[in-house]
């Protein structure tokens, strides 16, 4: 039976060096084992880190965050107390420093230009491969960080390309850095461990430019929605601009509905069209809506005064967002009616190249004024001058047409006084005469015959003359076969030969011309007779009612056109008082002069004082261009200047 226990290992006696190799055996296994127990959990911690560092930065579609999540992750692996991490923006050539720490105190962020490839960063960015330096000393290569931040002198640099290799054609986003004041501080296992992290960063960067850059393609899609809708808005809005102007020709009414179509699609407080008085350049206003429109209505803006005045004198729009800053605000119209204007928009009123008004809404109800309300403000003010224009034309049609009625009127009133005192009372004369000399034959008194008979043959010539001449100032058949100075120097001889027995006034005629042939170069039908018509009716103006001693009728051809001028010595009247009467369409002489003259496309001019005679002008442009382009002012009234002209000579007939 044996002595020796149950379950107890048996373990073989030794000598003390084999139990002693045994013992040095065991430790060194077991040494190794604990290495390699921690290497493993060392990588195992680097892969949980890399593992969780993929998801914090693929959780978030924000960039700036992605760069927090990249500093913080790359934290839990190495010492990241000299750090930095940079954006490369290609098409500006800058390096971004988005998040710098200097021995663990954060540095301000910063751009830098990159003007040549030298630097450690540019080096990584553009082989798109990491760089390790272990002395910086031996280095030839700086640290672009130094540039900014003198203080940073580094020992050692390790720095990798945020980019993802498995794409191709990546480029790098930007670069993860390190940098250490000792020497050899960092080795391959630093590269293995930040390009690993930048390749998730490269990825997590890659999402949110991608993320963002469909936001903002999804925020100009919604924009341009908004856009074409707002222009589909205005488009329906000018329509109905357009509707509006061709309802009525009643220039009030259209412009009253265009005003108040403004207020509702501008969203304002109060809205006014302004026009300029020709004569004194004052703005005045044509219409006015808010509350206060009845109260502004009397008020006249002074020449260039005001932010109204000023569009007007430079044709160009203004926007005023604080109006009360604004020195060149009228404030007049603002104290007297309490009203307090915070914005304004103003835009001129512009027709054929000319302001003649401006368009002005005041206090927009949310927000400021923008462009985009300054080019629909302008639309409709372009709306607006044609409405003007076509109102102008429509009334004046009107009263033209009146005229013209009442000028048939007058000129069939004054043919038959002229008949009655001229030729009819001379055929009674004759008819006297006949009826004397009959009875003078059946009385049987021959002898009283022939001076019966002669005095007849002068009423007769009386009569004729006065007839022909009649009938020449009715249609002057000298004027369509010889021209303009043919048919006033026949006007003229006859004019004076009628009044030779009653007056002393002197008929002159001076004609000039660069016409080789002497003759004044024929005309437009419409134009010569235009002229001979203002001649005609100024002169036998002249002859009953100037009291003149002379009357002068010039007529000189130039190269660009021709002049015509008619001047008396005679009594002169009142030329302020005139123009008043016809600006308010008073003075019936007047408006046919004028506007025959515009008809045609010349100027006219008139200068007349009390006691100093008066001198009408008119000056006619050959180029067809420049009358049509006079014909288009014929809305635009007021004394035309015109061009120097020197009295013609005096040759009396």
């Amino acid at each position: 039976m044996s002595n020796s226990t149950p379950n107890k290992k048996h373990i073989p006696k030794t000598s003390p060096f084999l139990s002693n190799r045994f013992e040095e055996i065991e430790i060194k296994t077991d040494t190794s084992n604990q290495d390699l127990i921690e290497r493993l959990s060392q990588e195992l911690r680097q892969i949980t880190t890399l593992y969780n560092t993929g998801v914090a930065l693929n959780s978030s579609l924000n960039p700036k965050e992605v760069i927090l999540s990249v500093f913080h992750e790359t934290s839990r692996l190495i010492d990241t107390s000299n750090f930095a991490l940079v954006i490369h923006d290609e098409t500006k050539s800058v390096i971004r420093f988005v998040l710098v720490t200097e021995q663990g105190k954060p540095v301000n962020p910063f751009s830098l230009k990159l003007t040549v490839q030298t630097g450690l960063i540019a080096h990584v960015l553009s082989s798109h491969s990491p760089v390790l330096v272990h002395d910086m000393v031996k280095s030839s290569e700086k640290f672009e960080l130094s540039e900014q931040v003198p203080q940073v002198n580094p020992r050692s640099w390790v720095g990798v390309p945020i980019i993802n290799s498995a794409l191709k054609d990546e480029t790098a986003h930007g670069a993860i850095i390190l940098w250490s004041y000792k020497a050899n501080a960092f080795n391959r296992y630093h590269i293995r461990l930040l390009s690993a992290v930048a390749t998730q960063a490269s990825i997590a960067l890659r999402n949110a430019r991608l993320f963002a850059s469909s936001q903002h393609r999804a925020e100009e899609m919604a924009r341009l929605r908004d856009l074409s809708q707002r222009k589909a808005d205005e488009m329906v809005f000018l329509n109905q601009v357009a509707r509006t102007l061709s309802s009525t020709l009643h220039l009030d009414v259209v412009l009253t509905k265009i005003m108040e179509q403004v207020e509702d699609m501008l969203a304002v407080e109060a809205g006014s069209l302004m026009l300029t008085d020709q004569a004194t350049g004052e703005l005045v206003f044509q219409i006015a809506l808010g509350d206060k429109a009845d109260e502004v209505k009397p008020f006249r803006v002074p020449k260039g005064q005001g932010i109204a005045g000023q569009v007007a004198q430079s044709g160009r729009p203004l926007i005023i967002a604080d109006v009360g800053h604004d020195q060149r605000h009228f404030k007049d119209v603002d104290k007297k009616t309490q009203f307090v204007t915070r914005n304004i928009l103003c835009v001129p009123l512009i027709l054929h190249d000319q302001t003649i008004g401006v368009l002005q809404v005041l206090n927009k109800k949310v927000g400021d004024f923008t462009q985009n309300d300054a080019d629909l403000l302008a639309s409709i003010a372009s709306y607006a001058a044609i409405a003007i224009e076509n109102a102008r034309l429509y009334e004046s049609l009107e009263e033209e047409h009146t005229r013209t009625i009442q000028a048939e009127r007058e000129a069939r009133k004054q043919l038959a006084r002229d008949l009655h005192d001229g030729p009819t009372q001379l055929v009674a004369a004759i008819m006297m005469n006949l009826d004397f000399a009959a009875k003078a034959i059946k009385n049987n008194r021959p002898d009283v015959l022939p001076s019966t008979i002669d005095e007849m043959a002068e009423l007769a010539s009386r009569a004729s003359h006065q007839m022909r001449t009649l009938l020449f100032e009715l249609r002057p058949l000298v004027l369509e076969t010889q021209g303009l100075g043919a048919a006033l120097e026949v006007f003229l001889e006859r004019r004076q030969k009628d009044i030779e027995e009653t007056q002393q006034t002197k008929l002159v005629l001076d004609l000039k011309t660069t016409n080789p042939n002497g003759d004044i170069t024929r005309q437009e039908d419409n134009v010569e007779a235009t002229i001979f018509a203002i001649v005609q009716e100024t002169v036998n103006n002249a002859i009953k009612h100037a009291k003149a001693d002379t009357i002068m009728v010039g007529l000189e051809e130039t190269v660009s056109g021709v002049y015509a001028s008619i001047e008396d010595d005679g009594s002169g009247f009142d030329l302020e008082h005139v123009m008043k009467n016809y600006e308010t369409r008073g003075s019936l002489g007047m408006i046919n002069l004028r506007e025959r003259a515009e008809s045609i496309g010349a100027e006219f001019s008139i200068k007349s004082e009390i006691g100093q005679g008066t001198q009408i002008a008119i000056y006619v442009p050959k180029e067809r261009a420049e009358k049509e382009k006079r014909k288009k002012k014929r809305t635009v009234t007021g004394i035309l200047k015109l061009p120097t002209y020197e009295p013609p000579s005096v040759n009396t007939l």
